[in-house]
C-alpha cells in the first residue's frame, strides 16, 4: 500500500510539473499567462524579460517532474531521487509560508494560497512518510 501511495504522488507531482513546464516552453507567453492565471489565480504583467524568465522555469518544471516519473517507474531504484524531491517540496512550502502576504498582493486569494500551501505540504508527507527502504546490495 505504502509503494501504491508513494508511486501516486510522485506520478500526480511529476505529470503536473512536466505538463506546466512543457506549456510554458511551447506556447506562446499570452497563452502561458492565462494557464498561470487560471492555475495559481495571479496575472503576470508582459515585460520584455517575462519570455526568458518563463522559458527557464520551465527547463526546472520539465526536469522535476521528469525526475518525479523516473522515480515513480521505479521507487527502490531510483530512491535517491526522493531527497531533492522532498528539498525542493519543503523549500516550496516554507517559501510560501514566508511570501503569503506578497502573494496576497500579487492577487492570489487567501484560500488558494492556503490551499496552495497544504497540497505542497501534503505532497511532502506523503513522500516523505511512504519512502521505500533502501535495497539491500546484491
Amino acid at each position: 500500500m505504502k509503494s501504491q501511495i508513494f508511486k501516486l504522488s510522485t506520478g500526480i507531482a511529476g505529470a503536473y510539473h512536466l505538463i506546466l513546464g512543457i506549456i510554458a516552453l511551447a506556447l506562446p507567453v499570452d497563452t502561458v499567462i492565462q494557464v498561470i492565471t487560471l492555475a495559481f489565480g495571479m496575472t503576470l504583467e508582459i515585460t520584455p524579460q517575462l519570455p526568458l524568465i518563463l522559458k527557464f522555469v520551465s527547463v526546472y518544471l520539465i526536469a522535476f517532474g521528469g525526475m518525479l516519473l523516473l522515480l515513480t517507474s521505479d521507487p527502490a531504484k531510483y530512491r535517491i531521487f526522493a531527497y531533492p524531491a522532498l528539498a525542493l517540496f519543503g523549500i516550496r512550502f516554507i517559501n510560501r509560508i514566508i511570501f503569503f502576504s506578497t502573494l496576497t498582493a500579487a492577487g492570489v486569494a487567501d484560500s488558494r494560497n492556503m490551499m496552495g500551501a497544504g497540497l505542497i505540504l501534503v505532497f511532502f508527507l506523503l513522500i516523505l512518510c511512504t519512502l521505500p527502504k533502501k535495497q539491500a546490495n546484491s
